[in-house]
């Protein structure tokens, strides 16, 4: 394959937006406490990619939580479960890591390569 094919397909790939995502962002992880119902607490860190969902949860004792759904390649996922005021900054997390990835992107440059 010659240079200018190279090249080309180099080009080609970064102007991609799946390429630049990958490239820019890839795996950033949040960190957040986790609750159980009985009040015991803990740590957990995931993908921000993989936080699929947040909603409410009602423990058996009566305590409101909030559901942290993950999703995983193979189909599954995790749950876990943590306060209101943790979903508040969970979410201020995951919103601060997708507008940063939305810059990088609106700045990225184009890559020539001339031979």
């Amino acid at each position: 394959m010659n240079l200018r094919c190279i090249a080309f397909s180099l080009l080609i790939a970064a102007s991609s937006p799946s390429f630049a995502a990958s490239t820019v962002g890839g795996p950033i992880k949040v960190t957040f406490q986790t609750t159980d119902c009985s009040g015991a607490t803990g740590m957990a860190s995931v993908n921000a990619d993989a936080v699929s969902r947040v909603q409410p949860y009602a423990c058996p004792n009566g305590k409101a939580l909030k559901q942290v759904l993950t999703r995983a390649g193979s189909g599954s996922g995790e749950v876990y479960l943590i306060t209101a005021e943790e979903s508040v900054k969970l979410q201020a997390q995951i919103q601060r890591v997708m507008d940063a990835r939305q810059k990088a992107l609106e700045q990225q440059k184009p890559i020539v390569i001339q031979h």
